[in-house]
Formats: structure tokens, sequence, C-alpha cells
């Protein structure tokens, strides 16, 4: 008869659902003045464990010891220690020890200081924000629909920036709203809003730069080497300027209803442009301003692709982090995206960013934290899984599906449909003997099966007829 549901605070009811009383309050004052239990906002999951009540939040995880005596004590907070962040953007420094501001859901803005050490700077739920190129103390944050801050002290203390036109702040904006500071003119930043604002001291006055889209823009990007050129995207329409924002022009670009989830301008050729998206056809690559455009998808898996950066590494190296890992490609690739997940969790990427002084790429995950990797060397990126004698057979396949794999490792198997939605999940299944799968009670059409274990990562692309 006991029940437990959740939202913004948590409620038991021990009659079956017939009534419920309230366990958790989402704020500790709240909690401590009603004498129940503090548990995170937002709850996501909930799950028995033997007689132990485990909560998932996006503020963490808690645990209910005792689930029939409520107190100011009901749940004990586990998160400390977890990399578990939901991150939606990160702007680094290019300096070694890079410094790092990402904004995460319900968690704030954080920023990871050249010292090593971690610290929360904003509330609420952080959005974008970058690291001045020319002082690492330097830091611009922003809150859920556009809210704007900084700080000058490395996020010991922030201030507000000045609203361009009262613009941002509340639910009529984006979500998460473009900010970002001029590659060229240290002294200039960018805010998106319906229009383009510019401000050239540090926030506290803008001007518009562009006409009003009577809608919100998604993603503003500058290309690195030339000022004036300029590229935005509107759900799934693309926008293009080469007079600093002053002149747009739309691209004929048809993503068939889907939307742009990131765009990449090239490091040193301003009319180059990257795009990813959310349908099948997900990448594209421009080399003129945006007006014509060739599909990079190639052997991409089938999940959505959400963010992209180009490797100025002069062979056109592009990353693509996706919902479920990150992916290289270059001219010397053979249009083949190689899988660059060894050691990266399962998990959605919401942006990446390219740190050539050190040599790294950051990967913001929505769950998992902050993760950086050495960049995509030829030499040093043999998958040694995918080249050992790993088979999927039969493919196609109707009802059955047997995977096998030389090697007695454990390996963790998922398989997917062309949406992303996990279908199966088997932690340490032995494939040496073979690991066979029934596909009876799937519908025609394409899958993907997805391996990890401890010598890397393989995504095989299953038909079931």
């Amino acid at each position: 008869d006991e029940v437990h549901i959740a939202g913004i605070n948590t409620w038991r009811s021990t009659d079956g659902g017939s009534l419920f009383s309230i366990t958790s309050q989402w704020t500790p004052g709240g909690a401590s003045a009603a004498n129940i239990g503090y548990c995170h906002a937002d709850v996501d999951i909930m799950k028995f464990i033997g007689n132990k009540l485990y909560v998932g939040t996006d503020g963490g995880l808690f645990v209910a010891d005792n689930t029939l005596i409520v107190s100011n004590t009901y749940y004990t907070d586990l998160t400390a220690g977890l990399g578990i962040r939901q991150f939606y953007r990160l702007g680094i420094s290019q300096t070694d020890p890079v410094v790092v501001t990402a904004g995460s859901q319900d968690n704030g803005t954080s920023t990871l200081a050249a010292d090593g050490n971690w610290r929360d700077w904003l509330g609420a739920d952080g959005m974008e924000g970058f690291v001045d190129k020319n002082n690492s103390q330097l830091l611009y944050g922003t809150s859920q629909f556009g809210s704007m801050y900084k700080s000058s002290d490395g996020g010991t203390s922030y201030t507000s920036v000045t609203q361009p036109d009262g613009k941002g702040g509340s639910s009529g904006w984006n979500w998460i709203t473009p900010i970002l500071q001029d590659p060229i003119d240290d002294n200039v930043i960018y805010a998106a809003f319906d229009e383009v604002y510019k401000s050239a001291d540090g926030g506290s006055t803008w001007n518009s730069i562009s006409q009003n889209f009577a809608a919100n823009i998604d993603h503003l990007k500058i290309a690195p080497t030339d000022n004036t050129i300029m590229y935005m995207a509107i759900n799934g329409v693309f926008l293009g300027s080469i007079d600093g924002g002053a002149n747009w022009f739309q691209s004929s670009l048809d993503l068939a209803g889907s939307i742009i989830n990131d765009i990449a301008v090239h490091p040193t050729t301003p009319s180059k442009v990257a795009i990813v998206g959310s349908g099948g056809q997900k990448v594209f690559v421009s080399s003129n301003y945006g007006l014509n455009w060739v599909e990079y998808t190639y052997d991409l898996p089938g999940f959505s692709a959400q963010a992209i950066v180009w490797h100025d590494n002069g062979k056109d190296g592009l990353y693509v982090g996706m919902n479920y890992g990150i992916y290289y490609l270059d001219n010397t690739t053979l249009n083949s995206w190689q899988p660059f997940n060894n050691g990266l969790p399962n998990v959605r990427i919401n942006e990446l960013e390219v740190n050539l002084v050190d040599g790294k790429l950051y990967a913001a995950t929505y769950g998992r934290g902050l993760w950086r990797s050495d960049l995509y060397d030829a030499s040093l990126s043999v998958n040694e899984f995918e080249v050992a004698n790993f088979r999927v057979y039969p493919n196609p396949t109707t009802d059955n599906m047997t995977l096998k794999y030389q090697n007695s490792e454990p390996t963790t198997v998922r398989i997917f449909d062309a949406a992303g939605k996990l279908l199966h999940y088997k932690k340490d299944a032995e494939l040496s003997i073979g690991y066979n799968i029934d596909l009876s009670s799937y519908n025609s059409g394409i899958y993907f099966v997805r391996l990890n274990n401890t010598l890397g990562q393989i995504t095989k692309k299953v038909i079931k007829k």
C-alpha cells in the first residue's frame, strides 16, 4: 500500500494512493520549518532498492533509509563526488591550464579555475557563457531566458549585465540565449534575442545591429578571422551576414522540419561553415557562406546531433557530439566518421570546445558533467574494439541476431532505434560464445547496436526485415 510520487516535492501514501502526505520540500528552509525532508526539486526517478528509496533529481541523488518516519532528516544527499551535472553550454579559455565556465540545469553556472578547483558562481539554471580571451578572471554567464551576468574576479563575485532594450529574463525569450565575445575586438560582446545586439563596454550599453526577426535567435556565431562574417539559426532556418550583421540573407537549405542544433565556423576560412541538426540528415557543410551545402552525414549513427566544432589541424577536422557519443571526420578519413568515445559514458553531448593550447577537446554532457580528451591523432586512434574479430549476423535479419567477439572481455550491449530510443540493454554480456538477441517484437527498419568494453566502443547498423 506504500506509494511515493514526486514532482518539485515528494509525497507518500500508505493506503494504496487514496491519500498522500508531503515528505520533502525543495528549499532547505521550507523543509526545516515543516519538519520534513529536504530533496532537490525536479525529481526524475524514484526507485526502491530493498527498503531504501532512492530519488534521482536535477540536483543529484538522495536516499530515504526509512520511508515510514517523516522528519527533517528524511532524505540524505548522496551527490557529493558524483560527476553528474547536466551541462547546457560551456566556454573555455585558450590557456594552459584551462579556465572553464559552464551552465547547467538547476545548478547554475560553475567555473573550473586554473588551480583545478570548481566554484559555483551563478544560481538558477545556467546557460551560455564565455571566458574573456585576454583575461581569464573575466567571466560572462547567463541564466534561463537570457538574464546576463559577469564576474571580474574568477567567479568570486558577479554583477548583472544590462539587458538590451529590456529583453530577456522572462519566458517569452529563448531558454538558452546566445552570448559571445568578438573574436577580433576584445572589447566587444554580442547577445541575440529577436535582434542581434552589440556592446563595446562590457554590457553596460547595447546597440541593435540587425533587423528584428520577429522570432528568437537560437544560435549566433562569428567567423574567427573576420568579424564581419556572421551566421545564425532560427529553428530550422539558416541565415548569414557578410557586413557585420547589418544585412542578412536566408539560406535555401531545407532540413525537412528538423531544427539546427549548432553552428561552427571554420577557424581559418570565414566562408566555410558547418551545422548539425536533429533529423536524419544531420551534418551539412557550406563553403560559400551558407548559400550551398554538402551533406556530411555519411555513416553517422541515427541519433540526433547536438554539437559541432572544427579542429584547426590543417585537415578540416570536425567533431560532432550526438545524443550518444562523439565522432570525428577530416579529409583523410575517407568520408567515414571515426568513433571518438573511449572512456566516455553514454550521454548526450550538448557542446564541444577545442583548446589548442593544451591540445584537448572539452565536452559538456547533460548528466555526466564535463569531460576532456586529447585531440584526434590518427596514429593513436585505431579502435582496438573495431579491428578485432567482431561480427553481427545475420544482417539484415528477421527475428534473431547474434553478436560474436573473439575476446572474452565483458561487454555492455545496447540497441537503439533510429530515433535514439534505448530498446535493449545487457551489462557484461559474454560475446565470445555468441550473444543471441530476439528481435521478433521489433518493427521492420534500421537499428543501431552499440557495444562498450575497456577496449573501446563501436556502433553497428542493423536492418530488421
